[in-house]
């Protein structure tokens, strides 16, 4: 099924209600924003960075820190080349506003952090944190995707999200850093998504859905990246250049072992600044021990 929504970019003053026992990527932002937006992100009195330097907590006018937990492949959930690319995009609009990256990583593994800094020529901060202790000062959400903060001077949140999975986002933390004030009504472009329901599914089990899309505008669209929620989840795209009037597909699997309800997204981003599709997955992995 296909809907249509406005970004929901920054909404602390509402909370959506839920309609079902299944809360939807929207739900679960919402909740998330009225929960962190004001709220102190407390950092060490120091902290270590790849490099073996201790620094203090940041003092800039903006700060943008990223947390990633151990569980996965570290490099690929960060993304460096996107924060190069991003960050050059903040020095366009910062005007005399101070801004730093921070990253935070709880992985024990300093010889791959050390790589993935000099292989992508990284210039933000790369917090080694392999006892975790950032995460447990500030509990954050267990959402990987809302482990990404926006803060003032005083370390409160002023947005959150990953910005890789939501160009809307993007724009939204480029507009504070450059007191444009932008609000969600003024960056309400409206993203695609699509939804499936795996329904009951067997512990260990592959499941596949494959959507079918068409390419409706004039533009022929150029797919920048296809990213997903977690590792249990993989998404592929037919083809990478889509002329106008062409269809194409997005292949998405899941597989997990842990019972109980799931809740996954696709995102599939395109290049200069077209809409992104979010395909959205849910069902319930069963539990063998229980009769249904």
């Amino acid at each position: 099924m296909k809907r249509l929504f406005p970004y929901l970019i920054i909404i602390a003053l509402a909370v959506m209600s839920v309609s079902s026992c299944k809360k939807s990527a929207r739900d679960v932002y919402a909740e998330a924003v009225e929960e962190w937006i004001g709220k102190e992100i407390l950092f060490p009195d120091s902290m270590m960075t790849v490099t073996g330097e201790m620094i203090a907590p940041p003092t800039a006018d903006f700060t943008i820190v990223s947390y990633y937990d151990s569980t996965g492949c570290t490099g690929c959930r960060m993304k460096l080349p996107f924060w190069n690319e991003f960050m050059n995009k903040v020095d366009s609009v910062r005007g005399n506003n101070s801004v730093e990256l921070v990253m935070v990583a709880a992985t024990d593994n300093l010889k791959e952090l050390k790589h993935l800094v000099k292989l992508n020529s990284f210039s933000g901060n790369m917090v080694y944190n392999p006892d975790d202790s950032f995460n447990r000062l500030n509990g954050f959400p267990g959402d990987a995707n809302l482990q990404t903060f926006l803060l003032d001077r005083d370390h409160r949140v002023i947005a959150m999200g990953h910005l890789v999975i939501n160009s809307g986002l993007e724009r939204l933390y480029l507009s504070k850093i450059g007191n444009d004030d932008l609000n969600s009504q003024d960056i309400s472009q409206e993203e695609e998504v699509y939804e499936f329901d795996f329904g009951k599914v067997s512990p260990g089990e592959k499941v596949t859905h494959v959507f079918k899309l068409h390419n409706e505008s004039p533009d022929t669209l150029k797919v920048r990246d296809v990213i997903t929620s977690c590792e249990c989840t993989s998404g592929s795209i037919s083809t990478r250049i889509i002329p106008p009037s062409s269809g194409y597909e997005l292949t998405a699997e899941f597989q997990d072992t842990v019972p109980g309800e799931f809740f996954r997204t696709i995102s599939t981003l395109f290049e200069n600044n077209k809409t992104d599709i979010q395909f959205e997955l849910s069902g319930v992995i069963i539990n063998p021990n229980v009769k249904h």
